[in-house]
């Protein structure tokens, strides 16, 4: 199944919280209760040798598993982006994607574009 594609703003200086579900071709939860990382980067360009500096998120380092109201399986996952790292980002565009890594197998679900949206209150 190829990624999904999702374009997003980020509003420099504040934090940014992203809630995604994981769902089956059929629309259930897909459980992450075992998955071993879910993993995301933040590139200038696909080409760009390094991610932007505070851009590279794991499970417990950005992201964390939940069960949705409604619900008892463990199928979403919260992106927290805290306010003091995305003051320091410095791009205008970038580039990200999100995988799933499980029994050595990684799946990427989600990629596309950032936008940075430049703070002008600042300290």
């Amino acid at each position: 199944m190829a990624a999904g594609t999702y374009n997003f703003t980020i509003e420099q200086g504040s934090t940014l919280t992203r809630v995604f579900r994981y769902k089956n071709a059929d629309g259930t939860p897909k459980s992450l209760a075992n998955v071993d990382d879910i993993r995301m980067q933040i590139r200038e360009t696909i080409g760009s040798a390094n991610p932007v500096t505070g851009g590279t998120f794991g499970l417990d380092s950005g992201f964390t598993r939940s069960v949705p109201a409604g619900t008892s399986t463990t199928s979403s996952f919260t992106l927290s982006i805290p306010s003091a790292t995305t003051a320091a980002y410095n791009f205008t565009n970038a580039v990200y994607d999100i995988e799933l890594v499980n029994d050595g197998i990684t799946t990427r679900l989600l990629q596309g574009k950032i936008k940075l949206s430049k703070e002008v209150t600042r300290d």
